[in-house]
C-alpha cells in the first residue's frame, strides 16, 4: 500500500504560522512581563537602599525589549528583554566596589562640592591626627574647617539586587508563558 500526501507549499507554510504564532505571542507577553516585573521589584529594592536613592535612582531602572517583532511584523522567538539602568555608576551599587586614590582620593566635606583642582580656591594641606586634609589657604581662622580628607580609598558595599531579582523572575517564566499562552 502506498500513501501519497501533496501539499502546497504555501498553505504549508500559512498553516505553520499561524500554529507558532499563540506561541510566540505567549512567549514574547511572557518575556515583557517577567521584565516589568523585575524593574518594579527592582525599584523597590533601590527605594530600600537608602535616603540618597530618591524616586530618580528608582525611575532610571529600566528595561527594553528587541527583536519582538520578526519579518512583517509577526512576533519572534528570537525577542530578548534587557534591564538596565541609565545611571552608569548603579553597577557599583549592584556590585559593591573599591575606589582607590592616586595616590589619595580627597572626599568634600560638604555635599556637591567640586573636586579639589575645581574648587577655585587656594587649598594648603595639613595632617591631623594622621589624616590628610587640604584646607582654604585663604581662611585664617583657628577652627576652620577642612574642605577636603584625604583616604587611600574607599569600599562602597553592595546595596542593590537587581541580578538577584532578574534570576527569580527568569525562573518562574514558564508559569507566566502558561497564563500567557492563548493556544487551543
Amino acid at each position: 500500500m502506498k500513501i501519497v500526501v501533496k501539499a502546497e507549499p504555501e498553505l504549508w507554510a500559512d498553516m505553520m504560522r499561524e500554529i507558532k504564532r499563540p506561541i510566540t505571542e505567549g512567549a514574547v507577553a511572557a518575556l515583557r512581563e517577567t521584565a516589568a516585573t523585575s524593574v518594579q521589584e527592582g525599584r523597590r529594592d533601590i527605594a530600600k537602599a537608602g535616603p540618597n536613592f530618591r524616586a530618580n535612582w528608582q525611575e532610571r531602572l529600566q528595561y527594553l525589549t528587541k527583536g519582538a517583532k520578526g519579518k512583517g511584523g509577526e512576533p519572534s522567538l528570537n525577542a530578548e528583554a534587557v534591564v538596565f539602568h541609565k545611571y552608569g555608576i548603579a553597577g557599583v551599587f549592584e556590585h559593591g566596589a573599591t575606589i582607590r586614590g592616586k595616590p589619595l582620593l580627597w572626599i568634600p566635606t560638604t555635599r556637591r562640592a567640586p573636586a579639589p583642582s575645581k574648587s577655585g580656591k587656594k587649598l594648603t594641606s595639613a595632617t591631623v591626627r594622621g589624616r590628610p586634609m587640604l584646607f582654604d589657604a585663604n581662611d585664617r581662622d583657628r577652627h576652620r574647617k577642612p574642605l577636603y580628607i584625604g583616604v587611600k580609598q574607599v569600599v562602597v558595599p553592595k546595596k542593590f539586587h537587581i541580578t538577584e531579582i532578574v534570576r527569580k523572575n527568569v525562573a518562574k517564566i514558564a508559569a507566566v508563558f502558561a497564563k500567557n499562552f492563548k493556544g487551543n
